[in-house]
């Protein structure tokens, strides 16, 4: 199996300089992003930084705008978290209960009533006195530098540049490092002549890819999201991160790292007595994938089971350390994540 990534040892720090009602102490890391020549499917098991955990109420006409709780110690500024047409900010849910794990883009910021709004409403069974976490997203700079110091290969045209795979409601946006030519110096979409790239985000638990021309390492620095995570998944093929700080096979392996039968996938996703009637989890190997599926009966038994391989349990299979895709059979579902305590 590629490995994408790997975690180094933790150090635990004071939360200083955070705008927050709440006290917290981040988990700090750094992974690497080992990418092979080819294909690489990447994923954040780090995010840059936590920014704000407070609690919350909830607007009683709309449950997308919630009101942040905090006295006088707390205090928003207007677009704070929404500063321009690209998303910036994610709030996750830390509360235990239904709603725990739940993760949505900030679109406005208001500092009246210190308001935000969401992308998503808060879920049902979340109420008033809630907590939630700011997030800080990831961008094109922030993971690759401004002026592309991860030294992916740039180049004056796509043909010639590592690429950025984000994907997209219909299949991926791509981007590069434009070395000049006609579309100029700094990260630069295809097709998307000049304007410049370097603030797209990557979203919480979202998976990427990269082609790359050559072997080459990417280091990242940044704070462990510790807790479950809920993923919406959209029919047809979602790229999920993983967002575990450890491995679960490999070097530096741990019993935390995330496996098929430790992920939570079960509970969530659509399983079936064969593979044609269940969701799939799919699982690069290089050069094609290998296909997982929950079965829940019949002539190859009750358990994770990989297309082809018979009645063969597949539980303990590691999820790869960047990225993987699940192939969602039937109508959107939210599911919930398990990565480890951390």
């Amino acid at each position: 199996m590629k490995k994408l990534l790997h975690m180094a040892t933790f150090g635990v720090l004071a939360a200083t300089g955070l705008l927050q009602a709440q006290v917290t102490s981040p988990i700090m890391g750094f992974l690497t992003l080992h990418l092979q020549e080819g294909t690489n499917f990447i994923g954040f098991a780090l995010l840059p930084t936590m920014e704000m955990q407070s609690s919350f109420n909830i607007s009683p006409t709309d449950r997308k705008i919630v009101f942040l709780q905090g006295g006088p110690n707390l205090s928003l500024a207007d677009n704070q978290f929404s500063p321009g047409p690209l998303a910036t900010h994610a709030v996750e849910i830390v509360s235990s209960g239904a709603g725990q794990g739940f993760t949505s883009i900030v679109t406005a910021t208001l500092a009246a009533g210190n308001q935000l709004t969401l992308q998503e409403e808060v879920p049902a069974g979340v109420a008033d006195g809630a907590s939630l976490k700011v997030w800080r997203l990831w961008t094109l700079a922030d993971v690759f530098g401004a002026d592309n110091s991860a030294g992916l290969a740039g180049g004056e045209t796509p043909g010639q540049a590592d690429l950025i795979l984000l994907p997209n409601s219909t299949g991926f946006d791509k981007y590069f490092y434009s070395t000049g030519g006609a579309q100029g110096v700094g990260w630069r979409q295809v097709d998307g002549g000049t304007t410049d790239q370097a603030d797209v985000p990557v979203f919480v638990s979202e998976g990427a890819a990269i082609i790359a021309r050559a072997a080459k390492s990417v280091v990242v620095i940044g704070q462990v999201k510790p807790g479950v995570t809920k993923v919406s998944l959209q029919t047809g093929n979602n790229y999920v991160a993983n967002l575990c700080p450890v491995n679960a096979a490999g070097e530096g392996a741990s019993v935390e790292g995330r496996t098929l039968g430790n992920s939570g996938l079960a509970e969530g996703m659509a399983g079936g007595t064969a593979s044609s009637l269940a969701d799939l989890v799919l699982l690069w190997n290089g050069s094609g994938y290998d296909q997982y599926f929950n079965s829940t009966g019949g002539p190859l038994g009750a358990g994770w089971r990989k297309v082809g391989a018979g009645s063969t349990d597949q539980s303990s299979v590691p999820l790869p350390d960047g990225a993987y895709i699940i192939l969602r059979r039937g109508a959107p579902v939210m599911i919930t994540l398990n990565q480890g305590s951390f």
